[in-house]
């Protein structure tokens, strides 16, 4: 993936009008010129200013942005309320799409119009809560019962549902809608926004008899600890940056399905939303770097790896590692170097830039 970098170079010259003393003298028939530019109390003129203007930018839904976005260097002498901005009819910053701004400059000699193309995406998951919710036999219970809050950049409402691709130990989808008997189940909510950016929180689901009026036993203090068939979930924090959870009940995965988790061509469930996260992910980097306005050749590499428990018994989930690097004039820069974390924050092994988390 390569991505050249273009810029518009805008000039604008404005001097106030002072007094010139223009002296001349022949001396060996050669006439010599000196040019005098006084600047009296007080007064002042503007040096050449260059105004570099980006080929385009990226910004997310509602977000908030000054002129500054539009260059690629800033200087002291530059005045940002010299650009001119005039949107489309049509532009709406609630609304992904591209959109063809025309940018002029305040006293630009050539008083030329540039284009700018402003790309709007959506690249920010919702921010959701959730909670415990206890109920009775039989009672039934929705995905907003487990909801505490959830918004999301777009200003528009979440879209709540029970997570429906979670996998039990043999790989089987779990329906988080239908438990309906006595004891405690792992509930997943999924939050989703208009781009499909999704927010998956776990919580508990307690369920208990009803009240009969009769004295309930004694707790048992020592109760049986969940029996995992391929082993619990546990896995090498030192060594793996978990990216994906795919497991239930603090539960791994049959080996079984490891072969199909290596391959992500293959139309599993787990590597439905696994891509999901990797191209949401390739979108949001590509809008970062982009940002820093670097001249070159960008290349995006993706590194894909698959995550056992401690045991080596189970498969827990996936971890996705991006480089990003630089090529021009035939040298070679690492921009960046990092995994996502589960929590879809950046941990960096090289960040030289400051790009966010």
């Amino acid at each position: 993936m390569a991505k050249k970098f273009f810029y518009n170079k805008v000039y604008n010259t404005k001097k106030t009008i002072i007094n010139v003393i223009i002296i001349a003298s022949c001396i060996i028939g050669v006439i010599i010129c000196f040019v005098v530019v006084s600047n009296f109390e007080g007064e002042s003129y503007e040096k050449n200013v260059t105004y570099d203007l980006k080929a385009g930018v990226t910004i997310e839904v509602n977000e908030n942005y000054s002129n500054e976005i539009f260059l690629s260097r800033i200087d002291n002498n530059i005045d940002l309320s010299k650009i001119k901005v005039k949107y489309p009819d049509n532009f709406d910053i609630s609304k992904i799409g591209t959109y063809n701004l025309i940018l002029n400059i305040d006293g630009d000699k050539e008083n030329k119009d540039y284009n700018m193309p402003m790309t709007i995406v959506d690249t920010i998951k919702p921010e959701l809560k959730v909670k415990e919710l206890t109920i009775k036999v039989d009672e039934k219970y929705s995905p907003n019962d487990f909801v505490e809050s959830c918004s999301d950049n777009s200003k528009h409402d979440c879209k709540i549902d029970f997570y429906d691709i979670g996998l039990d130990e043999e790989g089987n989808v779990i329906d988080y809608s239908n438990y309906n008997k006595e004891g405690e189940y792992s509930i997943k909510i999924v939050a989703k926004d208009d781009a499909e950016n999704e927010n998956i929180q776990e919580t508990k689901l307690i369920i208990k008899k009803e009240d009969t009026g009769t004295t309930d036993p004694e707790p048992n203090d020592d109760p049986k600890p969940q029996e995992c068939k391929y082993g619990n979930n546990e896995y090498d924090t030192d060594k793996y940056i978990l990216t994906a959870d795919i497991t239930s009940n603090n539960c791994a995965l049959s080996l079984d399905l490891y072969q199909e988790a290596v391959n992500l061509f293959e139309d599993t469930l787990s590597q439905q939303t696994f891509r999901k996260i990797i191209d949401t992910e390739t979108i949001r980097i590509k809008k970062d770097v982009e940002a820093l306005n670097l001249v070159g050749i960008l290349r995006i590499e993706q590194h894909i790896g698959v995550i056992l428990n401690k045991k080596g018994t189970g498969l827990v989930g996936y971890q996705l590692n991006l480089v990003i690097t630089k090529e021009n004039e035939g040298v070679i820069e690492e921009v960046t170097n990092y995994y996502l974390n589960h929590e879809g924050k950046r941990v960096f092994n090289n960040n030289p830039y400051n790009l966010p988390e």
